[in-house]
């Protein structure tokens, strides 16, 4: 339940939307209007944003649009903090409406909800035909709720049970029962063929609270973003070592995020045919790209570039085939084999044109303090600040190609990281500046 940090909604102030939201269904002259109202209240965090959210999920109404957009209110009031909802969302507990139902226990897990009677209906879920057993357990397991870990473990072994189920059940005995063996299964699920199972196992590893699983994490063909957010929630404290991992070895190698060191699973029907292995680098599943540009390299590399070049206006317009072309493209710089295009490609990825946060950014950040050190040096202080690049991924890339800089160079543009509002990019750049 986290919000989408791509807001392609048509802009609406805090006024505006309490309009919207206060207006009956008569009134309203599209029902889609009651959600992108709600989605932009969440950025007005008030006493007043909290009323008219209150109200709004209090009313009744059969129309798709309405429920979609009183789920998204429960969940904004979750992220709001706001106690006081706690009574008003419970009693959405045994509603019709599932998805709804979902909403509803994450949210009281969000809220930290410790009304014994509202838990013991929680904990009902378990016991009754209910679409989504993962987030009542994973929902327990945020409130520490170890009454029901009799029924969590049984699920962990019920043949019934998906994938998903298992794994909230194994951070449950982790986390709740000190069951530590199972971190062994958690590590398997990282490898398992369903790429959502697999970032389901990200969440449950996350859940467990156990640093020592990273190093597997970080293998597995994952999106970096899943990993970067595990290191993010797993790294508690601002250490550098953390039971013997080391923590600028974990971001720098997701950084880099070389697929030839990521453990790839086993694909039915994956073909050598060099037309075949460019389409792959389109597909959705990380595993399958990720193989497939391993593949390429035991191509010739002039061969490889000319098929990179072919398709590349067609990967222009795809943002997940951008990062694997251009990490295609930065493995054959690592070969001395050049692009003539690189350059313009790098800055079409670093233009205003694509949000900060996609994930090609930072290799188009890494391939320019490679190919042109004046053009990087020039955008350090666009690239350190948090208003013009607030993913702080980005910011600290930046700071990984400082790290192979020149004594001087290093000490004189780290000073515009050290007071990141990022912890990681902190101490990344206290390390480079000392």
């Amino acid at each position: 339940m986290q919000s989408n940090p791509f807001d392609n909604l048509p802009q609406i102030n805090k006024i505006d939307a309490i309009n919207i939201l206060r207006s009956p269904i008569s009134e309203v002259k599209l029902l889609a209007n009651y959600y992108k109202a709600v989605f932009h209240l969440a950025n007005f965090p008030c006493e007043e944003s909290e009323m008219v959210l209150l109200d709004f999920i209090k009313h009744d109404c059969e129309k798709l649009e309405y429920k979609i957009a009183k789920r998204k209110a429960i969940e904004i009031l979750a992220n709001y903090g706001c106690k006081k909802a706690i009574k008003t969302i419970a009693e959405f507990l045994e509603n019709d409406d599932d998805y709804l139902v979902e909403t509803v226990i994450w949210s009281l897990g969000k809220l930290k909800c410790n009304d014994i009677d509202i838990i013991n209906k929680i904990c009902s879920k378990l016991y009754k035909q209910f679409n989504n057993k993962r987030v009542v357990i994973q929902t327990l397991t945020h409130l520490g709720v170890r009454k029901e870990i009799d029924m969590i473990r049984s699920l962990s072994t019920d043949k019934q049970s998906s994938n998903r189920v298992k794994g909230a059940s194994f951070a449950a005995l982790i986390k709740l029962a000190g069951e530590e063996d199972k971190l062994s299964d958690l590590k398997k699920f990282l490898r398992l063929s369903n790429q959502n199972d697999r970032h389901c196992a990200v969440q449950d590893i996350i859940n467990a609270g156990h640093v020592s699983v990273l190093p597997a994490l970080i293998k597995a063909p994952l999106s970096p973003s899943f990993k970067l957010h595990a290191i993010d929630s797993l790294w508690i404290n601002e250490v550098v070592l953390c039971e013997n991992i080391n923590l600028f070895n974990c971001i720098d190698s997701v950084i880099i995020d070389d697929p030839t060191k990521i453990d790839t699973l086993e694909v039915n029907n994956f073909n050598n045919d060099m037309s075949f292995l460019i389409e792959q680098l389109f597909h959705t599943d990380f595993n399958r790209c990720y193989q497939s540009v391993k593949e390429l390299l035991k191509f010739p590399l002039d061969k490889v570039l000319f098929y990179l070049n072919k398709n590349w206006d067609r990967a222009k317009s795809d943002y997940g085939a951008i990062y694997f072309f251009i990490t295609v493209y930065k493995l054959l710089l690592d070969q001395q084999f050049y692009d003539e295009c690189i350059l313009d490609k790098v800055d079409f990825l670093l233009s205003d044109n694509w949000p900060d946060y996609m994930k090609f950014k930072s290799l188009a950040i890494q391939i320019l303090g490679c190919l042109n050190e004046d053009k990087f040096y020039n955008n350090i202080i666009h690239f350190s600040d948090n208003t013009h690049t607030p993913y702080w991924k980005n910011r600290y890339t930046a700071l990984l190609v400082l790290q192979n800089k020149q004594i001087h160079i290093k000490k004189e543009f780290t000073k515009f990281f050290l007071n990141d509002s990022q912890r990681f990019v902190r101490l990344k750049a206290k390390q480079i500046s000392t």
